[in-house]
């Protein structure tokens, strides 16, 4: 069950930078599998792309922090959705 819906992807990024302001690297993201919670910077630092802090659980670059989670798998169980695509909670 959905809890946050975005109709559009500008409702979502003005939310983000609401809470973390204009710096992806700030941005935080919780794994909805492992409850891990990462920012955009450690993306960056692991090599992944910055578009999958809000879709893959940091733990897929990393395997000392979480899990391989990841929001467009097999089963749905995120509570947020913009532009009907499921993707990780803000943290």
């Amino acid at each position: 069950m959905r809890t946050h819906t975005f109709a559009t992807r500008k409702e979502w990024m003005a939310e983000g930078k609401r809470r973390y302001g204009d710096a992806l690297e700030n941005w935080k993201f919780k794994c909805p599998q492992c409850g891990v919670v990462s920012t955009g910077a450690e993306f960056k630092a692991s090599g992944a792309v910055p578009d999958a802090m809000y879709c893959e659980c940091i733990g897929r670059y990393n395997k000392e922090k979480g899990c391989d989670w990841a929001a467009y798998g097999l089963f749905d169980i995120c509570t947020t959705e913009v532009e009907g695509m499921p993707v990780f909670d803000f943290a």
